[in-house]
Order: structure tokens, then C-alpha cells, then sequence
């Protein structure tokens, strides 16, 4: 967030200084930079390709997220025939044990 309040500033910074300041003289304030937060050029090129990265990583995170419900489930399922075993053994050796 920190970046898109220094991008809304310097246009309102460029503003200010043109009321005030330069109100006469045109041009005397740069453009705000054509780079993001991370210093790297917007371009529209640039920006399309780090979508179509993104959305790619996002599939793989997707797959991952599906890859783990899976796998939780399957846990779930064997700690349930777990206890259930751990409770007739016990039940076994409970019963040996008083007989």
C-alpha cells in the first residue's frame, strides 16, 4: 500500500508546486516515474507479462491448495481408523487382562 500513496503524492506534490510555485512557467515539473514500487519500468508489455506470471504461479498455488485438501482428508480418514483400531485393542487387552 506504502507504494500507491508515494505515486498519489507526487501527483499531488506536482499539483501543489504548480499552483504555488510555478504557476507561470510550464513544464518546470517532471512527470511522476514510470517505474513501480519495486523500481521496475510499467510498460504494458511489462505489465502483461507479469499477469500472465502471475496467473500462472496462481495455478500452480491452486493446484497445490487442491494437492493438500487431498492429502488432509486422506490424514483425516487414517487417524479416524487409527483411534478406532487403538480402541478395540485396548478393549482386547482390557478384556484379557480382567478374565
Amino acid at each position: 500500500m506504502h507504494w500507491i500513496r508515494k505515486f498519489f503524492n507526487w501527483g499531488v506534490v506536482q499539483s501543489a508546486e504548480r499552483l504555488t510555485v510555478n504557476q507561470e512557467v510550464a513544464g518546470s515539473s517532471p512527470a511522476a516515474p514510470a517505474t513501480d514500487y519495486k523500481g521496475e519500468d510499467m510498460t504494458v508489455s511489462n505489465n502483461n507479462r507479469k499477469i500472465k506470471e502471475n496467473r500462472s504461479e496462481l495455478g500452480s498455488l491452486r493446484r497445490r491448495i487442491n494437492e493438500l485438501v487431498d492429502e488432509l482428508s486422506t490424514l483425516k480418514s487414517e487417524l479416524s481408523r487409527f483411534k478406532s483400531d487403538v480402541a478395540s485393542d485396548v478393549k482386547y487387552l482390557t478384556d484379557r487382562v480382567d478374565s
